[in-house]
């Protein structure tokens, strides 16, 4: 973002989130597509955004991919199984500082895997 957004949060645990959420959308997005990372302020939180150009995730799935062993029944070859623990770490963490997490998905347009945490003020100069 043109101005820096601070979290207030526990920065390894937050590292670990965000890198569950890119490796996620790394594995799903093919080699032609894209995986973004986006930083914004939202009020009275700091919202970031894992966008990627997949399949994208059917309605029927996108709450229960956040519970434990949660994952999308339909697997396409050459990825590889996980044990769905994953996503459940991470909303696990993201509400345990007070956020939220979610996601935004199209079949055949991708997906949108987002979380907030609150903001805080800088204490580095």
């Amino acid at each position: 973002p043109d101005t820096p957004s601070t979290a207030l949060c526990d920065a390894d645990i937050t590292t670990r989130i965000v890198t569950n959420l890119v490796a996620n959308a790394l594995k799903i997005t093919p080699a032609s597509g894209e995986v973004r990372v986006s930083v914004s302020p939202e009020g009275n939180y700091v919202r970031m955004a894992v966008v990627d150009t997949g399949p994208g995730i059917p309605t029927q799935y996108r709450e229960r991919i956040f519970e434990k062993f949660g994952q999308v029944a339909e697997r396409q070859e050459g990825h590889k199984h996980s044990t769905g623990l994953g996503l459940t770490f991470c909303k696990l963490a993201v509400e345990a500082h007070g956020g939220e997490i979610g996601v935004d998905s199209e079949v055949g347009n991708g997906s949108t895997f987002w979380f907030t945490l609150p903001q805080g003020t800088s204490t580095v100069d």
